[in-house]
């Protein structure tokens, strides 16, 4: 009986693995897919427009009564219709104009969670209340500023503050150049709590890559920590950077220094082993390792030219140099 018993737990001990190797494959062809989607949307809404849609767009009226117009509806409200949304998209644009729009009605579709936009793999996507959470991500290029730039000139990346990109910008070509990618949202329990631990975001260092790297030592970042419900991931309809952009500086799966707003060390980042699934400007789905050349991350970052970050820097940017062959 002994010899049975021992025999049945060393067969759970090997099997075990290999059905959680079996579902975490499942689910990560999931994100692949679903980067596949929003791909499509992209190119569907740019077959429409002859253009991307903006990072972040408007304007409509802000609850500021001192502010004037505000610009903060994200990249993914123009992109409803194309994801089999459009109800939604009516709802959030039917009532522009009202001076309590923005949280009472705009940005309460953050609670609509998404499948298109989630990633089964990341473990942290449950909260006691709704944070609009999301896993996909828009390049603003290999720049830590600048994200507020209104011309597709002064854009390293595809994505911008009220700037729409053509195809026609893209002068490395589609295929090498990054549009979307991963993010892992931060642990920790409730809404507001900070955690450090994988996918925190710092407040710390927004402009200084190096700076970045160092502060996160065993796990933990040694400068200030941000909210969960200010991290990038959360808050699928804001369109300010901290929420809804990555960069290529630092490497995929590396410390996140976020700025909120106009500045940002915020690289992306997955739950799957050795790096990051990157949407191309073609449509195409492919893996960048965390390993990939990130060339001198002390380095300022570049206006135009080749990107001082490497063969990653360069994917970023539309006329970075490099090509994803050179990986």
């Amino acid at each position: 009986m002994l010899v049975v018993i021992a025999i049945i737990a060393i067969l759970i001990a090997l099997l075990l693995p290999a059905v959680q190797q079996a579902r975490e494959a499942a689910r990560r062809s999931t994100c692949k897919n679903n980067l596949k989607q929003i791909g499509l949307a992209l190119h569907n809404y740019h077959s429409t427009y002859g253009m991307f849609p903006a990072s972040r767009i408007g304007p409509y009226e802000s609850t500021c009564t001192t502010c004037g117009l505000d610009s903060r509806f994200s990249v993914y409200i123009p992109l409803l219709p194309y994801i089999d949304q459009a109800p939604l998209f009516e709802q959030i644009t039917s009532n522009l104009g009202s001076t309590s729009y923005v949280w009472n009605t705009g940005f309460d579709a953050y609670k609509t969670k998404l499948p298109i936009i989630n990633c089964p793999s990341d473990v942290n996507t449950t909260d006691v209340t709704p944070l609009g959470q999301h896993n996909y991500l828009f390049s603003v290029g290999d720049q830590y500023t600048n994200f507020q730039s209104t011309s597709p000139g002064n854009l390293r990346g595809i994505f911008g503050f009220q700037s729409s990109v053509r195809m026609r910008d893209i002068i490395d070509g589609t295929s090498n150049t990054v549009m979307t990618s991963e993010c892992v949202r931060p642990p920790g329990a409730g809404t507001t709590t900070p955690a450090n631990g994988f996918g925190t975001n710092s407040t710390s260092n927004t402009t200084n890559p190096s700076a970045c790297a160092a502060s996160y030592v065993n796990g933990a970042f040694t400068t200030g920590l941000l909210d969960r419900n200010r991290s990038l991931g959360t808050r699928w309809t804001d369109g300010r950077s901290g929420y809804i952009n990555f960069n290529t500086i630092l490497p995929p799966n590396s410390p996140v220094c976020n700025g909120q707003t106009t500045t940002g060390i915020q690289p992306p980042s997955s739950r799957h082993v050795g790096g990051v699934h990157v949407l191309m400007g073609d449509g195409a789905v492919r893996f960048i390792s965390e390993n990939i050349d990130t060339g001198d991350i002390s380095a300022s970052q570049a206006a135009t030219g080749k990107s001082p970050y490497g063969i990653w820097g360069a994917l970023g940017s539309k006329s970075g140099g490099e090509t994803l062959g050179e990986i």
